[in-house]
C-alpha cells in the first residue's frame, strides 16, 4: 500500500500481498523469503503462468513478482493477458520481472509488455525492495501505517 506524505511516497510492507510466479519451487521460497525480509504482509505463490491467471482472477494482489521462461504460460504471455484492459482491476497491477536470461531482446520485449521492472537472477534483497519501490511508486497514493519513504 502507498501513502503520500510531504512529497514523498510511503510504502507500507505490511499490508501489501504480493504474487510470486515462477516454475521453480527454490526460486519462489527465495523470493518469498525476500519480500519477508522487506516486512510485505503477504506473499502467495503460482508455480505457472496458468496457476497465476486463475488467482488473480479470484483475489487482489499489490504487485506481481514473475519469472520470464516458463513452462505452460511464459512472463511474456501472462503479461500479454494481464495487461489487456478487459482483464480488469488488476491489468494495472505492478509486475516485476526476474530472469535468469537478461538478454537484450528478452528485456525490450518485457518493456513492451508493459513490466514495471526486471531483475536479473540471483538478486539480493535490497535489489527487491528497491525494484517494489519504484514499481509501487507510480502507481498513486493510498493509505496506511508502519511505512517507509523513498
Amino acid at each position: 500500500m502507498l501513502l503520500e506524505a510531504r512529497g514523498q511516497i510511503v510504502i507500507i510492507p505490511s499490508r501489501l500481498k504480493a504474487l510470486i510466479v515462477d516454475d521453480n519451487s527454490y526460486a519462489r521460497a527465495i523470493s518469498a523469503q525476500h519480500f519477508k525480509k522487506l516486512g510485505v504482509g503477504q506473499t502467495v505463490e503460482a508455480s505457472g503462468g496458468a496457476e497465476a491467471m486463475l488467482l488473480l482472477l479470484s483475489e487482489q494482489f499489490d504487485l506481481m513478482l514473475t519469472d520470464w521462461y516458463m513452462p505452460d504460460i511464459s512472463g511474456a504471455g501472462l503479461l500479454q493477458v494481464l495487461r489487456d484492459p478487459r482483464f480488469g482491476a488488476a491489468s494495472g497491477m505492478p509486475v516485476i520481472l526476474m530472469t535468469a536470461y537478461p538478454s537484450r531482446d528478452n528485456l525490450e520485449r518485457a518493456r513492451e509488455l508493459g513490466v514495471n521492472e526486471i531483475l536479473a537472477k540471483p538478486f539480493t534483497v535490497e535489489q527487491l525492495g528497491l525494484a517494489v519501490g519504484r514499481a509501487l511508486g507510480a502507481t498513486g497514493p493510498a493509505q496506511a501505517e508502519d511505512a517507509f519513504f523513498l
